[in-house]
């Protein structure tokens, strides 16, 4: 690909996001959506524009969505957040409406690289305060410890990665890992399993966001080679002295309760258990979860 190429396929990316914006049911996502600016960064990912929510005034939050997911995951708690805080909320590498060819290896690495050129063309780069959600919770530990010094405070939602050995799927096992994953039962499932009351909880809003990004080019090809890449995986090793809070649901059937019991004894993560909560804290609890980030964010 030429330059030129490339610029050409983030514009079509751009295109695909605004026809997909426009068919969003929820309003809160379509309000979260008009927040997005497209940032070119340096010239290590090829002139390529990323999408990055950026609302509010005030210090500056950095919110990190979980896997196969995108910005539009936290809907429910950035109309608030943006009142007291300068809120940026970008699509991780490979996920969410990002390029798809702004690299040929999608992998923890390479998004850790690029939050922090991220940040430095966005100019923050003191008293930044993050929040991870699932996988966002280990790129949370592992940007604060690459960047220790710019980092203030970090909450972990629902982290996941903390423990275990990176396990790589090889070809051609990863492509059809990431070919099932696009099944719409199988997408409608797995959105399903993340709430503590799927029943009464989700409904067409819920599972179109939960797969509205599968659209864009290269989608299976990225999330198979971060499969390939083996992911994160034992990331508590990068927790540091830097203030930090996790908060679980206690209904997570995608973390388990061994994995919850595991989190809770690490005493530095400052573990808070809400009840009648899933996976997505974020989601299932919005105004709590509000709530617990705005009081440690500001005392």
């Amino acid at each position: 690909m030429t330059k030129s190429n490339f610029e050409q396929f983030s514009d079509l990316n751009i295109e695909f996001f605004e026809r997909a914006k426009l068919s969003l049911l929820d309003p809160l996502a379509l309000y979260l959506a008009n927040d997005v600016k497209w940032i070119k960064l340096n010239d290590n990912w090829n002139s390529l524009k990323f999408p990055v929510v950026m609302g509010g005034k005030g210090q500056p939050i950095i919110l990190l969505h979980g896997f196969d997911s995108s910005f539009l995951e936290f809907r429910r708690i950035y109309q608030s957040l943006k009142k007291n805080f300068q809120v940026i909320v970008p699509d991780l590498l490979g996920f969410g409406f990002s390029p798809r060819c702004a690299t040929n290896e999608y992998n923890p690495s390479k998004i850790i690289s690029f939050l922090i050129d991220l940040l430095k063309t966005l100019q923050i780069t003191k008293n930044i305060k993050v929040i991870g959600a699932s996988m966002g919770g280990s790129a949370a530990l592992k940007l604060a410890f690459e960047i220790t010094d710019s980092i203030d405070k970090i909450i972990l939602l629902s982290p996941a990665g903390l423990f275990g050995e990176p396990k790589s799927i090889p070809f051609p096992l990863n492509q059809i890992g990431s070919s099932f994953l696009g099944l719409p039962q199988v997408r409608k499932s797995l959105c399903r399993q993340a709430f503590a009351f799927p029943e009464e909880c989700v409904g067409e809003m819920e599972e179109q966001i939960a797969s509205i990004h599968l659209g864009c080019q290269g989608w299976r090809n990225s999330l198979a080679s971060f499969a390939k890449s083996g992911g994160f995986a034992g990331t508590n090793k990068y927790i540091q002295n830097i203030p930090i809070k996790a908060i679980c649901g206690e209904n997570d059937r995608i973390l388990g309760k061994k994995e919850i019991k595991k989190i809770r004894k690490i005493e530095k993560l400052n573990y808070v258990g809400l009840q009648n909560c899933g996976h997505l804290p974020h989601i299932d609890l919005p105004s709590l979860s509000t709530k617990i980030i705005q009081d440690y964010f500001l005392e």
